[in-house]
């Protein structure tokens, strides 16, 4: 992956990290579920990383549930609201992209020593 389509992808999980803070989920909200997944198929298209789609299509899998009526009840756990825990498994699953795509860049981190260190 050249260090652009990085940046991009960086971007796109960006996105995503916000469009989860601003819209927290429980109801059918059919604008931020299509935001969702248009920033995911923008991942998908810049990543070339067959185990990242696979996290990308979970993603989505969650969010449809996410942005439903009534599809994130079956998440319910005791007192937690399925909305929560479905938040929280995009959330780890966000983290755990960031941490594949940063494997995947070595040079990204010594660039960034090398920009402390200046």
């Amino acid at each position: 992956m050249t260090p652009a389509d990085s940046q991009k992808l960086r971007s796109h999980l960006d996105g995503l990290e916000a469009l989860i803070r601003k819209s927290h989920g429980g109801w059918a909200d059919e604008q931020s579920l299509l935001e969702f997944r248009r920033l995911c198929w923008a991942c998908v298209l810049v990543a070339q990383d067959p185990a990242f789609q696979e996290q990308i299509d979970q993603l989505v899998q969650y969010a449809k549930g996410l942005y439903s009526d009534e599809d994130h009840h079956r998440w319910d756990v005791g007192p937690v609201f399925g909305v929560d825990v479905l938040r929280r498994k995009i959330r780890n699953l966000l983290t755990s992209a960031r941490m594949r795509l940063e494997r995947s860049d070595p040079g990204y981190g010594k660039r960034w020593r090398d920009l402390r260190a200046a």
